[in-house]
């Protein structure tokens, strides 16, 4: 009697954590593959943050970022492989289970025909009825699952390709690794000056479109380029480098161009981060994290002065609907970040605006007032994106702060220097 209480009690516990075990990774696959919305989901975010984790692990062996960045490549797309195992071994315990709590068979047989079911194989059969729906039910999960993931590869995939036309443009504009001065140099010595606004509008739009699939599809976070020195974050920041200094240094500009870009741009660099923030469960030190034990006043996420009242107060109410939907540890760190002390300095500055004098670029505004503006513009930006590229191991660009291991800035070349080298070499031959 009391044995068979015991057999009772077994099964029907196994089966509850059956049944739980198949609500949650049907959850779990609903919140990470159907629904469109920023969902955070349990056994996803644990995949991931371990895979993740793992090839950080790996990749901070490796002496040289060439070794590190062939490591990380392999971490978004195996991520997404070891989802798709994660959910079908959990379908195959958790039907186990149903089974074993519905029948008179061991556990290992039960997860034997569960396997069997879900795979649509066949080799294990069973006579009871009331098992029936069971495998049915099983039958259907395991392609539908597959079926999903196969669709959404393609959705993935799309949104990265979408992410990389846009970044393959830029370095002939740009350079590669992209940097902000580099732009600016390379317009002018093309004649391209005034094509300018029409790459602020386009990185604009980009901007927009990345925040969406990279909340969408976190994932995508940890997609990298197909070349070692091409980054999406090192991209943009270059951009909205670019941006900052053109509005600093040039008195006459278009600056509505500008100060979209700097929105969106700065946007998707803080609701990047706190989504990160929020996930972020690796044993890794970020480069600002004094900013979260420091307890600061916080200050506004748009503390950098618009170009007119309206502006300003359009920009603040806007991060403020943002920060709306921030997660709030993730806000209280950013919240912190946005007052700590620029990273760039003035010797950077200077370094740049020599290069853009070789260049022949426009500059008709004094230098330290240029700093000073500068200065609030990059603030709106910098924090986020710094530890964006600090954590996924960006290109280790100029201005685009540390790595996780010690590494050389790698720079582009200069279109500035090839031009003066040009002009010497045409002043010996005449």
């Amino acid at each position: 009697m009391v044995a068979l209480i015991a057999d009772i009690t077994s099964r029907t516990g196994a089966g509850l954590i059956g049944v739980f075990l198949f609500v949650a990774t049907t959850m779990s696959v609903m919140r990470t593959v159907v629904i469109p919305r920023t969902l955070r989901s349990l056994i996803s975010d644990t995949v991931q943050r371990a895979v993740v984790g793992a090839f950080i692990m790996v990749s901070k062996a490796r002496r040289t970022y060439r070794a590190r960045d062939g490591v990380m490549a392999w971490a978004g797309p195996s991520t997404i492989l070891l989802q798709l195992i994660t959910w079908l071994v959990l379908y195959v315990i958790s039907f186990g289970f149903i089974i074993y709590g519905f029948s008179g068979q061991g556990l290992g047989e039960s997860l034997r025909q569960s396997g069997s079911s879900l795979f649509t194989l066949g080799f294990a059969t069973i006579d009871k009825s009331n098992q029936t729906i069971i495998d049915f039910a099983a039958a259907a999960t395991g392609p539908i699952i597959v079926a999903l993931m196969i669709g959404f590869l393609p959705s993935i995939y799309s949104a990265y390709l979408d992410r990389e036309v846009t970044l393959t443009m830029l370095t002939a504009l740009g350079g590669e690794p992209a940097w902000g001065p580099e732009v600016l140099a390379r317009a002018q010595l093309s004649g391209r000056i005034d094509e300018l606004p029409d790459m602020y509008r386009e990185w604009t739009l980009w901007s927009a479109h990345t925040r969406t699939t990279h909340i969408t599809y976190q994932i995508l976070v940890w997609v990298r380029s197909a070349r070692l020195t091409r980054h999406y974050l090192v991209a943009i920041l270059a951009v909205l480098d670019a941006a900052a200094l053109q509005a600093a240094l040039c008195s006459k500009v278009n600056r509505r161009e500008i100060y979209d870009l700097l929105l969106q741009g700065s946007q998707l660099m803080t609701v990047l981060f706190a989504y990160q923030r929020q996930g972020r469960n690796f044993s890794v030190t970020l480069p600002y994290s004094a900013a979260r034990r420091n307890r600061v006043k916080p200050a506004d996420l748009a503390n950098a002065p618009g170009w007119s009242q309206g502006a300003e107060a359009t920009e603040i109410a806007a991060y403020h609907d943002v920060a709306a939907a921030l997660p709030p540890a993730a806000l209280a760190v950013l919240k912190a970040g946005f007052e700590q002390p620029l990273q760039l300095t003035r010797a950077d500055f200077d370094h740049a605006v020599a290069m853009l004098k070789r260049a022949n670029f426009p500059i008709d505004k004094d230098l330290d007032v240029a700093w000073l503006e500068f200065q609030q513009t990059r603030r709106r930006y910098e924090f986020p994106a710094l530890e964006l590229t600090y954590l996924v191991d960006a290109t280790p660009a100029p201005w685009s702060g540390p790595r996780r291991v010690p590494t050389p800035t790698v720079w582009p070349m200069l279109a500035s220097d090839v031009n003066v080298a040009r002009e010497d070499v045409d002043g010996e031959a005449s």
